[in-house]
Parts: C-alpha cells; sequence; structure tokens
C-alpha cells in the first residue's frame, strides 16, 4: 500500500509557523473575542448549532442549567416539582426583567415552550417533540406547569437546552418574521448590533437580576482564518481567542506571551454518510471507507494527538459511555469490501466549513483515500449555506460536529435527535432510518436510570457502528487562548459556549 501523497501532505501540515506582534493595550470596558464563524441566528429555536449557541448563552438564559458538576441548578426557575409521571410544575423568581424591561412571567415561559413544538421551531424539532403542548398551563403570574409527551428520565435536563431560553412574548409577537434582527433576552448581556461576517456587540445589562459583569460591552468578532485570530490575540486585539489551531498551541505555551488552555472536547467530529444516497445507502460501503483512513495516524497530523478518535456514537461525558475498543484501519479489507458492493472508480465530494482542522481532515482524507483509487473533491461552504445544503439532504458526504451543548451528560438528550429517523434533516443529518435504532432510542427515554438503561444503550451504539452513518474522526480537545492577566477563562468547561459575564481583569 502506498502512502507517498499522504506523507508528503503530514509534511506540509506539520508546517505551522505564525508571526508575533507586540501586545497592545486592553479598553478596560470592553471584552473582546475571536470566533471562527458567524451565528446563523439569534433566535434560539431558529438554529441548533453550537456556533450560534456561543453568540445566544451571551443574552439569553434557561429555566434551568447544568453546573460544572452535571447537577441541575435554577437559574430563571426558582423553584419545580414534579406532580405526576408526566407533569412538572416550575416556579419563576420574581422580578426578572428582559432587555426591554418587561417583566418574566409564566406567559412567557408558556409561550416559549409551546414554541418549540410549533413548524416554525423545525431547527429545535427533537427538543419540542419532548414537550405536550396540551400539556402546558399558566398557574399564577409566577408558576406553571409544563407536561413531558411520555415518561422520561431526563426531562428536565433537556430544559436547559439553548432552544429552551426563555423568550420576551411580546418582543417576538411584535417582531414577527425579524425577531432574530432584535433579540431581547434575560442575561448580563443586551444584544446591540450584528453586522454579517464582521461581528455581534453587546452591552451590560444594567438591570440583570444576577451579578453583572464588571465591563461594559462585549464584542464578539467573526475571523474565519485561524491564523488571523492567533494573530490578534498575540497582539492584543483580542481578549478571548477561540478554536486555537493545534499547530500554534504548543508554541504559544512554550513562549508564555498568552495563556493557552486545553480542556476535554465535548464534540464528535465525523464524516457523516448520507444514508439514502447511492451508494452511501449501502453500510458496507460506508464501512469501507470508513477503515480505509488511518484515523489515529490523521490525529496526530491534523490535531497534533490533541484529542481521541471516538470508537462510539456517545462521548465520555455522556452517562453509559461504552469502552473504547481498537480504532479498527484496514485497506486491503476496505478494497475487498469495494469490490463486494460492486462499487468502482468511487468519486465523490467532502463538503464542509471554514474550520481549519476540518479542511486540513479532508485533505488527509483525500490523500489517504487517493492512494486506494478513490478520487475525492474537498468543497467548503460558508456555515449559513452548510447547514441549510445539510438540512435539504443535499449532501452525500460532509464533514461537521455533534456537540454536547450544555455538558448534559444524559445520553438521550446528547444523541437522539442525532439518530433518530423523525429528525431526519434537522439534526440527524445522515438521515438515518434504521427501525432498530428508533426502539432502541425510544426505550432509552422512558427507562429510569440503572442496568436496564445502561444495556439499552449499550446495543444502541453497537448498532449504530454495524451501520456506520458516522465516520468518527476526532472527540479534539477545546483549545482557547486568552490575555495572560484576564481572570475566569481558566473555568470553561463547557466548549465555547461560556458565559462570558464572569470573566474580568483584575
Amino acid at each position: 500500500m502506498k502512502l507517498k501523497r499522504y506523507s508528503v501532505l503530514c509534511a506540509v501540515l506539520a508546517l505551522g509557523l505564525m508571526f508575533c506582534g507586540a501586545a497592545a493595550a486592553v479598553p478596560e470596558d470592553t471584552i473582546t473575542v475571536g470566533m471562527a464563524a458567524d451565528a446563523k441566528s439569534l433566535d434560539p429555536q431558529m438554529t441548533n448549532d453550537t456556533t450560534s449557541s456561543t453568540y445566544m448563552i451571551q443574552m439569553y438564559e434557561p429555566l434551568i442549567e447544568i453546573g460544572s458538576d452535571k447537577k441541575l441548578l435554577p437559574c430563571l426557575a426558582e423553584s419545580w416539582k414534579q406532580l405526576d409521571d408526566l407533569t412538572y410544575e416550575i416556579t419563576l423568581r420574581k422580578g426578572v426583567k428582559f432587555h426591554n424591561g418587561a417583566e418574566v412571567t409564566a406567559d412567557d415561559a408558556v409561550f416559549t415552550l409551546n414554541r418549540m413544538t410549533t413548524p416554525a421551531a423545525a431547527a429545535v424539532k427533537s427538543y419540542g417533540a419532548n414537550i405536550d403542548a396540551s400539556g402546558l398551563k399558566v398557574v399564577d403570574r409566577y408558576t406553571f406547569q409544563v407536561k413531558a409527551s411520555s415518561p422520561m428520565a431526563g426531562f428536565l435536563s433537556y430544559l436547559t437546552h439553548s432552544s429552551a431560553y426563555i423568550l420576551c412574548k411580546a418582543a417576538v409577537e411584535a417582531a414577527g418574521d425579524d425577531y432574530a434582527k432584535h433579540p431581547i433576552g434575560t442575561g448580563p448581556f443586551k444584544f446591540v448590533e450584528m453586522l454579517k461576517g464582521d461581528h455581534v456587540s453587546y452591552e451590560r445589562f444594567e438591570d440583570y437580576w444576577g451579578t453583572k459583569p464588571r465591563y461594559k460591552k462585549l464584542l464578539i468578532r467573526t475571523i474565519p482564518e485561524a491564523t488571523s485570530r492567533v494573530i490578534e490575540l498575540e497582539t492584543g486585539n483580542v481578549d478571548i481567542a477561540y478554536a486555537i489551531p493545534n499547530n500554534d498551541f504548543k508554541r504559544l505555551q512554550d513562549e508564555g506571551k498568552v495563556a493557552v488552555y486545553n480542556k476535554p472536547g465535548l464534540s464528535i467530529t465525523y464524516m457523516g454518510f448520507n444514508t439514502q444516497t447511492p451508494p452511501f445507502d449501502n453500510p458496507k460501503v460506508r464501512k469501507a471507507i470508513t477503515i480505509a483512513i488511518d484515523r489515529e495516524g490523521a490525529l496526530d497530523v491534523v490535531y497534533k494527538g490533541l484529542g481521541r478518535v471516538p470508537t462510539s456514537p456517545l462521548i465520555p461525558v455522556n452517562n453509559y459511555f461504552p469502552d473504547p475498543v481498537p480504532v479498527e484501519y484496514d485497506p486491503d479489507k476496505a478494497e475487498k469490501m469495494l469490490e463486494e458492493a460492486g462499487v468502482k472508480d468511487l468519486e465523490f465530494t467532502i463538503y464542509t466549513n471554514e474550520n481549519k482542522q476540518r479542511k486540513d481532515y479532508a485533505e488527509v482524507i483525500q490523500a489517504m483515500l487517493g492512494d486506494l483509487g478513490i478520487t475525492v473533491k474537498i468543497q467548503v461552504l460558508e456555515w449559513g449555506t452548510f447547514l441549510e445544503q445539510l438540512k435539504g439532504g443535499k449532501l452525500p458526504v460532509f464533514m461537521i460536529g455533534w456537540a454536547a451543548d450544555n455538558v448534559n451528560p444524559d445520553p438521550d438528550a446528547y444523541i437522539k435527535a442525532a439518530m433518530h429517523s423523525k429528525f431526519a434533516g434537522p439534526s440527524n443529518r445522515v438521515w438515518l432510518k434504521d427501525a432498530l435504532v428508533d426502539e432502541l432510542l425510544d426505550k432509552g427515554t422512558v427507562t429510569p436510570d440503572g442496568p436496564e438503561r445502561a444495556e439499552i444503550y449499550k446495543k444502541f451504539c453497537d448498532r449504530v457502528n454495524e451501520l456506520n452513518p458516522w465516520c468518527y474522526l476526532a472527540i479534539a480537545d477545546t483549545l482557547y487562548g486568552a490575555n495572560k492577566n484576564l481572570k475566569g477563562v481558566e473555568n470553561f468547561y463547557r466548549g465555547s459556549i461560556n458565559r462570558l459575564d464572569r470573566i474580568y481583569y483584575e
């Protein structure tokens, strides 16, 4: 097996030189963050992507949140109790204000949760499906009831998701289809403006119910080029830079001019196959392509070993995460499987977004599969366009991530939306439609925590691995950098989806 092209590519990708500059002065009243991509939307029920969530968490809040210890904590909800197998009664904090000055009431909470269940909120269909809209009921100004669509072991944890950020009913109804341009939340920062391709700006909400940020303004800049993000960090033009390239991480760490952080990853990067599109509707073809890729070697090349190769659709933060198994790499077996499937002269395009690691990994795959006589092309799409194409089932092969939005350990909250047939399109991006997968996921939803539930998710992982709709590529470590004098950034535990009101300069 010749790996000449792969070896040359490895050498090219290993070169990651960076220019450094003197640190600029940081305005004391503004924190600036460098992000790789725009928010697709600032309406939490119109999108379900990690990038948008990073922007939205600064100005919205859920009823309940999950702490670093994975336990449920009150947020806009002061307390809650379960009335029966399906019904929960939730009491809101009194005196909490939206950014337009209106008080948060049970009407707003019921409106928000009901909106999740409507066709307009198709992007978060998997979360809205957990709620029986007929059971939403206002009890009094600060108390309401919500009914689960079926008994669910982790129902309250679903209310921590960005799709359940509480919206101002009056503001949404007044703005109509333009709401995402004028978002109103309850969070520590309120929206000022969004300039696509450039930035989203916020200002401190002076009537915030909790502890107010120590600084006045927050600016999240869109800086797609990873090299540019690092330069902006080194020169002091941004205070925080997300998605530090693996090539630069060790250099920045050794030089010590900025602080860099390495946290366990909360996202699987995978190459997905549209399981309804020939020849990728054949599991044997999907498996052959997967085992033809030296994914452990690619992890070292693309991620500099900062991460792990997954062997299941669940990630370590999930309950019932299965024991890792050896990563299969067998190009000869892959060739035989393609022959058995009757596939000759295979040619396809890998679609992905502007993420540097994904582009680099696509090039590694292109080289590896090229050595097997498989022609691979690569097309990079703008993030919003990429997601729309995926939702419409128009991309036969693509590279993306599936992230734990809020470190929710419940596997149902993490993986059901990505694999159940009823969510094909918006979140089940591989359009997987398998009766056994659906059955196991449905059982996992309603079964209480314990050995029986553990066995269900073991069988689920085994079945998904058999079908191979995802070619698991990496659980990359979360890498980010910050000004050395910025405090609080060391406590980030949610990938890039972190509240930035708790950071400060001394």
